[in-house]
């Protein structure tokens, strides 16, 4: 993946036809539940960002919260998200593309910047409104999409359809329509059936609904294989091991069902807020926890086998009312607008887990599997060896890391102090083993080399 760059000037424009222009680590015995992932097809980075860019559509509606947020056009915006991810070392995200009908699809400013600058950036395809019927214009319009986004090697036919279509039942017979012209105009890309909404109160009826859905599609007409990825959103006041572990399994077993075991697991959406959104009513959360829910939320993830992680979104969102107040505050960066500006908190600010995120980001490359070798104590598994992420959890106060190679290993804080610091500290390994002292705030362990 090539350096991060400054892309050329791209504004948010319908296009149809052409293109725009516009430290080693630590060895400890793993036991036999690890997850092993696919490390052919995996991303080099396990961590990127959904709704990069995210401002209303509308550039007349979008320029005021520009000029809130100090940005003093569209493209300075983009410019900075494409340079914060640079240098969180998270060039992954998702490029929001929309059919306004008539052969016409909307592509996201963003996405030009994104892959000009050489990132991992991945076609996420919606209508503007629900789909009721496709023709013929729109078939044209995606075998051309597809054909002048060549860096794009991964594409998503829709997004939640349980909860944003007006008739949900129509999913598959679009999924199916859609599918063929992908595969014909790109053999060689990865295909991402829609992201299932698994919010607040899940039960049970978003998976029977799924389970339609890939049972449709299983006895459809498609072209090589149905699709790649099968993605799930995740959002929760804090998360749990246990449901991120139960929902990883559900889905699997929908897969396992049709024979699609080789399906990869993502999630494209989930995100950790901070203060109090006005909907829904889930509590307040501080800076703090958010920071300290980050590691545990990506390790958890690693573990149950998903491949890749998008948070909602790098800077706070500017969405309309109502539910986007949840996802305005999932940023890890501060708007500075509205109650922010009572506050004294300036656009801009970077809130603790943006740091926390830049770390995790660093560390955790070419996953390959993880295990929780104790209640706290996270084993990642990387191209070069694994991470330990650590924290106090059910009255654990010590962890012994055993089989490791070096004689030192290098502890990090995860979590920023009240000066904005991480310290890091170095303990001896002592006949291959070392004793890390555990803190509520998760901890980063490699190995010094």
């Amino acid at each position: 993946m090539k350096p991060f760059l400054t892309a050329f000037a791209v504004l948010f424009a319908a296009c149809s036809l052409a293109p725009e222009q516009g430290d080693a680590d630590a060895e400890a015995t793993a036991d036999a539940g690890a997850t092993v992932l696919d490390a052919a097809v995996i991303s080099a980075h396990l961590m990127g960002f959904s709704g990069v860019a995210s401002l209303p559509r509308d550039s007349a509606a979008a320029q005021p919260f520009l000029t809130a947020m100090g940005y003093a056009s569209q493209q300075a915006y983009q410019d900075d998200m494409v340079s914060r991810m640079g240098a969180l070392s998270a060039p992954m995200a998702r490029g929001h593309i929309f059919y306004a009908g008539q052969g016409q699809f909307a592509v996201e400013g963003v996405v030009a910047r994104l892959e000009a600058a050489g990132a991992d950036v991945y076609g996420w395809v919606n209508p503007a409104g629900p789909f009721e019927a496709l023709d013929a214009q729109f078939d044209a319009a995606l075998t051309a999409l597809v054909k002048a986004h060549p860096a794009i090697r991964v594409w998503q036919l829709g997004n939640e359809p349980d909860l944003l279509w007006k008739d949900p039942a129509l999913y598959p017979a679009f999924f199916l329509r859609a599918q063929p012209l992908i595969r014909a105009a790109c053999p060689d890309c990865r295909i991402a059936l829609a992201g299932i909404s698994n919010q607040y109160d899940s039960s049970s009826a978003n998976y029977q609904l799924f389970d339609g859905y890939v049972s449709a599609i299983a006895s459809g007409s498609y072209t090589g294989k149905a699709f790649d990825i099968f993605d799930f959103h995740y959002y929760k006041e804090a998360p749990r091991s246990d449901e991120i572990a139960s929902a990883a399994s559900s889905y699997r077993a929908i897969l396992h069902k049709y024979g699609m075991d080789e399906v990869a697991l993502w999630c494209t959406e989930t995100g950790l807020y901070t203060g109090d959104p006005p909907s829904p009513q889930l509590g307040p959360r501080t800076e703090e926890e958010q920071a300290r829910d980050l590691p545990k939320l990506v390790s958890w993830m690693a573990r149950s086998g998903v491949e890749r992680i998008y948070l909602w979104t790098l800077v706070e969102a500017v969405e309309a009312d109502g539910i986007a107040g949840l996802f305005d505050s999932m940023g890890l960066v501060y708007n500075g607008i509205g109650s922010e500006t009572s506050q004294g908190i300036a656009a801009g600010t970077a809130k603790k887990a943006y740091t926390t995120f830049g770390l995790l980001a660093k560390a955790l490359q070419d996953i390959t599997g993880a295990t929780e070798l104790s209640a706290g104590v996270e084993r990642i598994e990387t191209a070069a060896g694994p991470v330990f992420v650590v924290w106090s959890e059910g009255g654990s106060v010590q962890a012994s890391l055993t089989g490791l190679s070096a004689s030192k290993v290098k502890v990090q804080e995860l979590v920023p102090d009240a000066q904005g610091q991480t310290p890091s500290t170095s303990a001896d390994v002592v006949d291959g083993a070392v004793f890390i002292d555990l803190t509520a705030n998760p901890r980063l362990v490699t190995l010094v080399p």
